[in-house]
């Protein structure tokens, strides 16, 4: 739905951004012609970027999984959607569920300020992909020159220009929205009852 209703959303932001990637959009992916030509293209290594106890870690790989990375071209399959739609979608997907997954860690601070996140450690897809690309480039996995700073770059401009719009009184949508100490944008409602803005 996001994808559909969205102008300036993530995944078309990623898109844009990064060389060689698409939108594929969808609940179930099982039976995604698309999909499942790219999982079955001997090119590549496919993987999803979801955390699990067996993943393969971007952040400290071990010398077996660098050497699985560069055996074939990774292709990373992102999930982005809502919290409660990403494990959706990872459930109903039997091909993409039952790919080896590749995570990271991170103590990096999702700035994503106008969504709310499930905990202070949950990061937005477009800033989880960008802290994997930035491992894989540490790690001599990828080669990217820092071109992948363009997704941050692109992503934090539209944070301040969301909450520009928001906080602007002279617009009609206006309603009393300002910023929290804890920098979350919060609407102000007639019962002066406060909650984050998703």
């Amino acid at each position: 739905m996001e994808a559909k209703r969205e102008k300036l959303g993530t995944g078309r932001i990623t898109r844009e951004t990064i060389e060689n990637s698409e939108i594929i959009m969808g609940i179930d992916f099982s039976e995604d012609k698309r999909v499942n030509e790219l999982l079955a293209d001997d090119r590549y290594l496919p993987l999803v970027l979801y955390p699990g106890d067996d993943s393969i870690s971007a952040t400290n790989p071990t010398e077996e999984q660098k050497k699985l990375l560069k055996g074939k071209i990774p292709l990373v399959f992102a999930i982005d959607g809502t919290w409660p739609c990403a494990k959706k979608m990872m459930k109903q997907s039997s091909n993409i569920n039952s790919l080896p997954r590749i995570s990271f860690e991170t103590d990096r601070v999702s700035e994503f300020l106008i969504k709310h996140q499930p905990h202070v450690k949950a990061l937005s897809t477009i800033e989880s992909i960008h802290v994997l690309l930035d491992d894989l480039d540490r790690n001599g996995l990828e080669k990217l020159d820092r071109k992948h700073d363009a997704l941050i770059d692109v992503f934090k401009k539209m944070i301040r220009m969301q909450i520009a719009v928001a906080t602007d009184p002279n617009r009609p949508s206006y309603r009393g929205r300002k910023m929290s100490k804890d920098r979350s944008l919060l609407i102000r409602e007639k019962k002066n009852r406060s909650f984050i803005l998703k």
